[in-house]
């Protein structure tokens, strides 16, 4: 489903895309689009699952179990990948840095590899 022309959900159990997608219309640089979109998501869904957001077109492998929430979104021709989950993993096999990932929630990190834990 299309939620705001820049925003595309395949999985919303929370019903949070439309706050996720008032928050893809405030950002005018892209570290603060990938920041912001983390932050709308994460209390969008209560602060009770893990968020992960990531550059879709950099090498990545993820391992979520319990997925609430997946979308995409379109900052300037980069498409993001949104995901709420329970626990898991994620391996970011590009580039780091705010334009490009971002995530919150429970979590052990060890370079570009983030091990997720229940709340």
């Amino acid at each position: 489903m299309a939620v705001g022309g820049e925003l595309s959900v395949s999985v919303d159990v929370l019903g949070i895309a439309n706050a996720i997608a008032d928050a893809i219309k405030k950002d005018t640089n892209r570290d603060g689009f990938v920041k912001n979109l983390m932050e709308q998501t994460f209390y969008a869904v209560g602060q009770q699952y893990n968020v992960m957001v990531f550059n879709l077109s950099q090498d990545y492998e993820d391992h979520f179990n319990g997925v609430k929430f997946y979308g995409s979104a379109t900052y300037d021709s980069v498409v993001f990948g949104i995901w709420a989950f329970e626990d898991g993993e994620f391996t970011n096999k590009g580039d780091g840095g705010w334009i490009n990932w971002a995530f919150r929630g429970w979590f052990d990190r060890d370079g570009g590899h983030v091990t997720f834990h229940r709340p």
